[in-house]
């Protein structure tokens, strides 16, 4: 540790403001070499040195907020520099890659496996906090006996000193919102493809009696290939952790809470994870989250506004979709979907309407593939009862033929009678 500590002040040398802020295309070249000049002349003047960063935002060059900016990215690298190397369990920290509620995730290499993998380790904050050092056993003994493709796995749970962690595969790809901030709108195909497969995830967490209640574009990882994999569990419902959760206790995330969760209620069930899934597709497509403001106003508006019809936003998004946007974005929860079987077939009668391809997917999901079989049944069942149908109408055809053909024969036999 000692070369590393050495290795410090040469880091943060290198992470001075000027080089950040250029590195992060906030300030040109040619202001900071004119500001620079400035901060020379007055030390030729016998005046104390002072921060570049003080002469640009004096010059009106730069903003606070930019400034407060570069200094927060200053301290993430430097916090990630510092954490580079260090172990924890059988893991070698390589970086961060994100931060949550209960802990921190960081990309590291398992050393027994020699395999990348995301690290998440409960807060320091929490370690002496006996409800989160539960909230976070939860998590990582619930997630580790789920088995799906759209679903991130977890590999290993354990305890170094005082420190709790569990690792998980890592995901090859970036985090919906992530897209959404750099791309802004989403395409409709690809918006479907990944509601189609959190959905089939979801519906394999129902079937296990775990609500998710964070679903949300944050929590959705998406790979290169286009594998949705749900994640981020520290909010689940689940009979484990019914000693934890109380009424009135509100977990989620305000942008995409539902309205029961909003409301603090404990009985929630699947139907709670289908509005957040609305609420985040509705983000996918329209930008933005439904409801913007502080979050108790947002909280607020989910309990009793209605979100402006996302048709509005977006003019040419096919009816189908804004049918299944505002059927999972009910208020209440029966007047949501009540299955996921409903709702997987509509969302792939979407994707057969965009002529989108399938969901690229590690496995088929049990989902889709039986929403899949059911629809090729059901086409096979019409197909044989349409050929039955038209059997018996050529049958029944050649019975009145045959009929009219004898009546016809006896009015001529009659007709030609008479005549002789």
């Amino acid at each position: 540790m000692a070369d590393r500590e050495e290795e410090l002040p040469d880091i943060e040398k290198d992470l001075d403001f000027a080089t950040l802020a250029i590195a992060h295309r906030v300030l040109a070249r040619d202001r900071l070499e004119a500001a620079e000049r400035v901060v020379a002349k007055e030390i030729e003047a016998g005046k104390p040195r002072r921060p570049v960063e003080d002469v640009l935002l004096e010059q009106g060059i730069l903003k606070s907020e930019q400034v407060w900016a570069v200094y927060k990215a200053k301290e993430r690298l430097l916090r990630d520099a510092r954490a580079r190397g260090q172990r924890i369990g059988g893991y070698e920290i390589m970086g961060k890659l994100g931060e949550g509620g209960l802990g921190v995730v960081y990309r590291a290499r398992q050393l027994s496996m020699g395999r990348i993998v995301a690290l998440k380790v409960l807060h320091e904050r929490w370690v002496t906090d006996d409800e989160f050092r539960k909230r976070f056993l939860v998590e990582a003994r619930l997630v580790g006996r789920l088995s799906h493709p759209n679903l991130i796995q977890v590999i290993d749970v354990g305890r170094y000193r005082s420190t709790l962690y569990f690792s998980m595969e890592f995901v090859d790809g970036e985090p919906v919102d992530a897209t959404l901030d750099r791309d802004g709108r989403m395409d409709v195909p690809t918006a479907v493809s990944i509601a189609i497969q959190v959905a089939s995830a979801l519906e394999y967490l129902h079937q296990r009696r775990i609500v998710h209640r964070d679903v949300k574009p944050g929590n959705i990882m998406v790979t290169k290939s286009g594998i949705a994999k749900l994640g981020d569990f520290g909010f689940v419902k689940s009979s484990l952790e019914s000693v934890l959760s109380t009424e009135g206790e509100v977990l989620g995330t305000p942008d995409y809470i539902s309205p029961e969760s909003a409301r603090g209620e404990k009985n929630l069930d699947f139907r709670s994870d289908l509005y957040s899934l609305g609420a985040s597709l509705y983000h996918m497509l329209a930008g933005a989250p439904p409801f913007g403001g502080s979050v108790s106003d947002v909280m607020d508006q989910h309990i009793k506004t209605e979100p402006k019809p996302i048709s509005t936003v977006i003019r040419d998004l096919p009816p189908g979709m804004t049918a299944v946007i505002e059927r999972l974005m009910q208020k209440r929860p029966e007047d949501r979907y009540q299955d996921f079987r409903s709702l997987l077939g509509d969302l792939d009668d979407l994707r057969r309407e965009l002529k989108a391809p399938p969901p690229v997917t590690g496995l088929p999901s049990e989902s889709v593939a039986g929403v899949l079989r059911d629809r090729q049944a059901g086409e096979k069942h019409q197909e044989s009862q349409m050929r039955r149908d038209i059997k018996q109408l050529k049958t029944w055809l050649s019975v009145v033929g045959a009929a009219l053909a004898l009546a016809l024969a006896a009015l001529a036999y009659l007709i030609l009678g008479r005549g002789g």
